[in-house]
């Protein structure tokens, strides 16, 4: 299998992913206010004890938060390793080429449109 992506391409969309990741970096670091997620936790469960069902809300949706972004940085990471190896923007499915416009959109796509859809309506059910 041969990667139909220039090597200019290629450079593109490492600094995109490189760019995205630093950018969630920055965003999780707010968000867990500069310290691990146990130590931000622990913060967020010693907040007025008088108020423990607003308080519960609003770590639930933290913590919903951080799991997302944290999901976003794993994705991210297995592309930028993905984008090491030859097989690179294939499809993971039918292992046709992924055309360019959708990885500059999502760096991290494992599928193309068609097979995406089709693994989209499998869940789904």
């Amino acid at each position: 299998m041969t990667t139909s992506l220039t090597p200019a391409q290629h450079a593109l969309l490492e600094t995109e992913l490189q760019l995205a990741r630093r950018r969630l970096q920055q965003t999780l670091d707010t968000q867990l206010e500069g310290g691990s997620r146990v130590t931000h936790a622990a913060a967020l469960l010693a907040d007025d004890p008088h108020d423990a069902r607003e308080h519960d809300a609003e770590r639930e949706l933290d913590f919903a938060r951080t799991d997302q972004i944290e999901a976003q940085l794993r994705e991210i990471d297995a592309a930028l390793q993905r984008l090491r190896q030859p097989g690179y923007g294939h499809c993971q499915d039918c292992d046709c080429a992924i055309p360019f416009d959708r990885l500059t959109h999502q760096p991290q796509a494992l599928r193309c449109v068609e097979c995406q859809t089709e693994f989209e309506a499998a869940q789904a059910d």
